[in-house]
């Protein structure tokens, strides 16, 4: 099932006959039930719903946030829109989970959970491919040039230090206590932890 937030009635009544095989519903705050939210309001408008953590699947029409999962510009061809939620849907049913003594991470949800405080920390939609990335390898390790191609699809010769700048962020959330529970540096590359 899908949510629609909008706050053009026509554009709902557009997107829900678009998008009927997904089964959607006008945007209700606080219901978690729905796989995916689909926001075109104000860019104001689009920040405030995703102030407070979404447990669905985030496509934004028109605007842009850090959370998001899809971002389409407007005016954006429904059968793209269509495909879009299909992509979007398939990959949340198919994202595994993974657990350690420290960490309980949900694909799914793109939620990081603390076991010893049920703190959760939400991801983006990249370092929550870049966890799914290592969970599909583990018990090995990943080289940057592995990560750079299968997660961010860039040439393997690629200068860059997006892989870097990935994980430093996903350790600053976890916090200086907890940063080497959860991803690990290896001699060659990357790893989870199972502690």
């Amino acid at each position: 099932m899908i949510q629609i937030y909008t706050k053009n009635s026509l554009f709902f009544e557009t997107l829900s006959t678009a998008l009927k095989d997904f089964q959607p519903i006008a945007y209700q705050p606080k219901e978690s039930s729905a796989s995916v939210l689909i926001i075109c309001d104000s860019q104001k408008k689009t920040d405030e719903i995703l102030s407070e953590p979404v447990q669905s699947g985030i496509i934004l029409l028109g605007t842009h946030h850090e959370e998001a999962d899809v971002e389409l510009s407007l005016p954006c061809s429904l059968n793209n829109l269509y495909e879009q939620v299909q992509k979007l849907l398939h990959k949340r049913e198919n994202a595994p989970d993974f657990e350690n003594k420290t960490f309980l991470f949900e694909g799914a949800k793109r939620l990081l959970t603390l076991k010893a405080t049920r703190q959760e920390i939400r991801l983006t939609e990249k370092e929550t491919d870049l966890v799914i990335y290592l969970i599909k390898a583990f018990p090995n390790s990943v080289s940057k040039v592995d990560l750079l191609t299968g997660v961010w699809n860039y040439r393997a010769d690629s200068e860059t230090h997006t892989v870097e700048t990935h994980i430093y962020a996903l350790r600053q959330k976890i916090g200086e206590k907890y940063a080497d529970s959860f991803i690990t540096n290896t001699p060659d590359g990357y790893l989870l932890v199972q502690n």
